[in-house]
């Protein structure tokens, strides 16, 4: 289960809504100040509204929690949504080039196949059950408090 705090905007019965964010890779490398790629990340940082599952939790407006999304719906959804559209170009492409296609048709059919192939995953994942893969309500974020000791002076 890969796990991402985000903070409660609303519930709605046993629906949650939670606003997460986008966040980059960037944040744990070491070359991060002399990056241009961590600058843009930093401005293309986006936040995300999804609904989950309550899971009985106790939740209120402003909590922060943990989501919870399946390892398995990740790499599932990557593969459908990546996959299936490169393999379709991928094949069209052999297949013209063993036909002995002209290469300019060649690239061009390829690319048809491959924006075929978008439309293909785009029509047919509203008809998948993806219940199994909405991300679910965890636990609530544990919050820590600083005590920092107060010397008297004298």
């Amino acid at each position: 289960m890969v796990e991402e705090s985000a903070r409660v905007l609303k519930v709605e019965g046993d629906v949650v809504w939670v606003q997460a964010i986008a966040k980059s890779a960037c944040g744990s490398c070491q070359a991060q100040k002399g990056c241009g790629h961590s600058l843009l990340a930093k401005v293309g940082q986006k936040q995300i509204d999804l609904p989950v599952d309550r899971n009985d939790l106790d939740v209120h407006e402003n909590d922060q929690v943990i989501i919870g999304v399946p390892e398995q719906a990740i790499l599932r959804s990557s593969l459908l949504m990546y996959g299936i559209p490169l393999m379709a170009m991928m094949a069209v492409a052999m297949v013209s080039s063993l036909l002995g296609v002209e290469e300019k048709i060649a690239v061009l059919l390829a690319f048809i196949a491959m924006v075929l192939g978008f439309v293909w995953v785009n029509s047919h994942s509203k008809s998948l059950k993806f219940s199994q893969w909405h991300p679910k309500l965890m636990r609530k974020a544990q919050t820590v408090e600083a005590h920092i000791p107060m010397c008297e002076i004298q």
